[in-house]
């Protein structure tokens, strides 16, 4: 290879979103400016007169005492707050939602992982021991759909994935998996890591309470809401902590892991696609919602990061069709 190849080389991995580096992104989003909503659909059910929630680009999140999430490296606490049934309740639907789906991503062919930063904040009822009002929702995020029509809980076209902040998901549902429109249990399908017992997504199975503490709310919400916002979480569910979701496609399973630990395994030949976008957002189990201060600034997802990326495999490919443009280019 002579000395001008390596510039070539490089703008061909460069153009793609690649480098020789593992994880160099095709798609990345901070949401540090309002310009991200260019990216995206938003899906939002319907209130009996209005939409039931909002998603709000560069959203601060420090105004609720939440940190810098984990993956952010120049200390902005600017992300995207997605909320449902926080204005008023959802109607017409059997649950609520609100989700953005990314319009822009080309076509991805696996190896790919979909990682995201995300903080599931909730109003407590007594303290954040228990779920308050609208308190059972839960963080959702989806691979394989269009872009075009909502992904969610009750209708999906792709896989979608879904952990609760609190225990409100019901003690046996707080770490689902939908695939299409189905929604297995470990019962019935062996996806989930933590077994194939009917208590295999409840919060408190022992795998998940192993790696994921109790948490109190930040000093900044506890100080304005005492009634609600003290106390501490159950141990093994999301809230009132940065979390970091990947969804890994690997040819052959999906595997989705929190924080590096495994949540669920699904083979790719038990789902069909429509596309190669993927979706963030926040679903509601229940349809009740409260428009009440505390509710509209308490209940939200913040989500921060979102990176898509080519596992190793897949840079191989692509260095090597680089190579094989450069050797055309010679002749």
């Amino acid at each position: 290879m002579s000395r001008g190849t390596y510039p070539l080389l490089a703008g061909v991995l460069a153009l793609s979103g690649a480098s020789w580096a593992s994880g160099a992104a095709i798609f990345s989003d901070t949401f540090d400016t309002t310009l991200s909503s260019a990216n995206y659909n938003a899906f939002i059910t319907a209130g009996a007169t209005g939409p039931s929630g909002g998603v709000t680009y560069a959203y601060d999140y420090s105004a609720l005492g939440i940190p810098a999430a984990p993956h952010t490296t120049d200390g902005s606490t600017a992300g995207v707050r997605i909320r449902t049934d926080n204005l008023q309740s959802s109607v017409g639907t059997v649950v609520g939602t609100t989700e953005i789906s990314t319009k822009v991503l080309p076509t991805l062919t696996a190896p790919y992982a979909v990682s995201v930063d995300v903080w599931s904040n909730y109003i407590g009822g007594t303290s954040i021991a228990a779920s308050g009002t609208n308190g059972s929702t839960g963080v959702a995020m989806g691979i394989g759909t269009n872009g075009t029509t909502i992904q969610y809980i009750a209708a999906n076209n792709g896989l979608l994935v879904e952990g609760f902040g609190d225990n409100g998901g019901g003690a046996n549902q707080a770490y689902r998996v939908y695939t299409n429109n189905v929604h297995p249990n470990p019962t019935t399908k062996n996806y989930w890591a933590a077994g194939t017992s009917s208590t295999s997504a409840s919060f408190s199975d022992p795998y998940y309470t192993a790696f994921l503490p109790s948490h109190t709310a930040p000093s900044a919400q506890t100080t304005a809401s005492p009634s609600t916002q003290g106390g501490s979480t159950p141990a093994g569910v999301l809230g009132f902590a940065w979390h970091t979701l990947t969804i890994t496609n690997d040819g052959t399973n999906v595997i989705w892991d929190i924080d590096g630990h495994t949540m669920t395994t699904v083979p790719v030949a038990d789902f069909t696609t429509a596309g190669s976008q993927v979706s963030i957002g926040n679903d509601d189990t229940g349809l009740s919602g409260s428009s009440a201060t505390n509710n509209q600034l308490f209940n939200a997802q913040i989500f921060d990061n979102l990176t898509v990326t080519p596992e190793p495999a897949s840079l191989s490919l692509l260095a090597l069709g680089g190579l094989a443009m450069v050797r055309r280019r010679r002749r």
